[in-house]
């Protein structure tokens, strides 16, 4: 992967310089498609020797190969089909992209993904790319990294205060907790039909809830709700 530039976001960390995400992000039957294409005529073309002398890349593929000219038009089409597919990605947001705008000193913009309806490709080893008044260059694609926002300060954890028990002077068993759990069952009906059963059941309850709190014992229940219990339940 080549060095990105210093003033590049953080969030194109994963972006490629254009031709190499072409390559990286092409569909990969048509990439196979391609290089298939590419290697038959490499290997099948009449290819002949046109331009000035010394000139090593003067050779052309005979206009008189069928099989040859086939050949070059598959390839093509492919290469078509491979950018096709790709701009495709961009509108979807499945690729993002982000290129100095204007001009190739202008700081770098992320290209929204709606734009791609319009902007076509110029030149992939340059990496440009233009539309309706409007020229990218040093475009840059890939997926996009989600970038944390930035913390507050964090302060330090604290202990939240335990619930009041209404029990001044003793040791927290929560008290408020099963006597307003009491009410609750007094006021639907649903208490048991003695004291030491009722306490039994809320202990239960206390434990089933507040498995994290220190659970007072049965007798304690019984004793602090003798008088509400008596109350709810004359014998």
């Amino acid at each position: 992967m080549s060095a990105h530039p210093d003033d590049l976001p953080p969030e194109a960390a994963e972006a490629l310089p254009l031709a190499q995400a072409f390559r990286e992000h092409a569909d990969p039957e048509l990439d196979a498609a391609y290089r298939l294409a590419r290697d038959r005529l490499e290997s099948e073309g009449h290819w002949q020797y046109f331009g000035p002398p010394g000139n090593p890349t003067g050779f052309v593929l005979s206009e008189f190969d069928a099989n040859g000219q086939a050949l070059l038009k598959e390839k093509r089409r492919i290469i078509l089909a491979i950018e096709a597919d790709f701009v495709a990605k961009l509108q979807r947001g499945e690729l993002t992209a982000w290129a100095r705008v204007g001009s190739p000193l202008a700081p770098w913009r992320e290209i929204p993904a709606s734009a791609w309806s319009t902007v076509q490709i110029d030149d992939l080893a340059k990496g440009t790319a233009s539309g309706p008044g409007i020229i990218l260059f040093d475009v840059r694609v890939g997926l996009r990294v989600a970038v944390p926002a930035p913390q507050p300060d964090a302060k330090p954890a604290t202990t939240p205060p335990l619930a009041p028990t209404g029990d001044a002077g003793k040791p927290e068993k929560g008290a408020t907790l099963y006597t307003a759990e009491f009410e609750r069952r007094r006021a639907a009906g649903q208490l048991e039909p003695s004291l030491p059963r009722e306490a039994a059941a809320l202990l239960a309850w206390f434990k089933t809830n507040y498995p994290e709190r220190q659970a007072p014992t049965a007798k304690t229940i019984a004793n602090r709700l003798r008088a509400p219990y008596r109350a709810a339940c004359p014998q």
